[in-house]
């Protein structure tokens, strides 16, 4: 019986000690994709299959989360009325994340997966993976 009371002490001081060691993390993410994407840029249209991820900041408020739709259309937009069309895609690529992360408060970063399909005149397929992060202030520290 002494040994089960130990036992059993001892269990609910490790359950104790555990449960108070960790504290819970809430990380939120979405993704969406745009598929076949046209875009006239250095000297050809180009075919672009581009997805955005984006993490949202700590302790979003239900007013602070965007509709993807409004990302997606931000992206497309920027693409369609691209200023420098010799820009490598890298560039491009660095564009779209930092368009979309200065634009929504409600996100912490955003990535960037965009391909670009073989053409007529490069006959390789080409990706780029960009992820901008926001940098914490004081006000977003006290929120996380």
């Amino acid at each position: 019986m002494t040994k089960t009371r130990t036992l059993a002490g001892i269990v609910v001081l490790l359950l104790a000690c555990s449960s108070a060691a960790y504290s819970q993390s809430l990380v939120e993410e979405f993704s969406f994709t745009i598929k076949d994407f046209k875009m006239d840029h250095q000297t050809q249209t180009n075919n672009l299959n581009i997805s955005i991820s984006y993490r949202y900041i700590a302790n979003i408020q239900k007013s602070e989360y965007p509709d993807f739709r409004w990302l997606a259309k931000d992206v497309e937009s920027l693409l369609a009325n691209y200023p420098n069309k010799d820009d490598y895609w890298e560039i491009v690529n660095k564009q779209i994340t930092s368009v979309l992360l200065n634009k929504y408060s409600g996100i912490a970063s955003v990535t960037c997966d965009l391909k670009v399909d073989p053409s007529s005149l490069i006959p390789y397929t080409r990706s780029s993976r960009v992820t901008c992060e926001r940098r914490a202030t004081k006000s977003t520290r006290k929120r996380m």
